[in-house]
């Protein structure tokens, strides 16, 4: 594909195989009705430097023009990070995702069909999470992509977001995945019961670079 500045990106074979894994679990679970289930979800070990975020990229891209799905949410957990990616998002293709300041932009864009990719920090999804018990989101085909879950998926906010979206897709992408030998003691133990972590099954795993 070209990026904003008309440069060619070619996606390496282990890239192209984890965004049709991806794709192809978000059409399984949705045919069988497998949304907001373990089933419906799983995560990409990519190694640091692998193009991580070119991978979520596309998977974002395509995954926001599957007939079924209302919104891709692409989560990070720090706002630097957020800032960083969108960066790198627009880099990619101009425009083509929408980041947020403050929950209550996040919430407008939540609202808003045109918004079909946003990039936002597990804080401000939890916030907001918070503060609207009900919503009409919640009943909507959403795509959850979390960037390092390794760092952000052990806690009440993983919980939180996952009991309020009832028709998701939830994967994680990660470049140093947690097993059973480097959980260490923190977090919810509840999360960490599975060979890899938290509630993800492997989609693709990847050690090249």
């Amino acid at each position: 594909m070209l990026t904003s500045d008309r440069l060619l990106l070619v996606m390496r074979p282990y890239q192209i195989v984890a965004t049709e894994e991806i794709l192809t679990k978000i059409d399984i679970s949705t045919n069988y009705k497998t949304l907001g289930t373990r089933d419906a979800g799983g995560y990409v070990w990519h190694t640091t430097g692998s193009g991580k975020t070119l991978t979520s990229f596309k998977t974002a891209q395509l995954a926001s023009r599957v007939e079924s799905v209302d919104k891709v949410l692409f989560v990070v957990d720090r706002k630097d990070l957020d800032y960083q990616t969108m960066k790198e998002y627009d880099r990619f293709e101009k425009g083509s995702a929408n980041s947020n300041t403050s929950t209550a932009v996040l919430k407008r864009q939540l609202e808003d069909p045109s918004k079909k990719i946003i990039i936002t920090t597990i804080q401000k999804l939890s916030n907001f999470i918070s503060g609207n018990k009900q919503h009409p989101v919640y009943g909507d085909h959403v795509v959850l992509i979390f960037d390092e879950c390794h760092r952000s998926q052990f806690g009440d906010m993983h919980t939180a977001i996952t009991k309020a979206f009832k028709r998701y897709n939830l994967f994680g992408f990660t470049g140093t995945p947690i097993f059973a030998e480097n959980s260490g003691s923190g977090g919810n133990p509840q999360l960490k019961t599975e060979l890899a972590w938290f509630l993800f099954r492997p989609v693709f795993l990847s050690a090249r670079r």
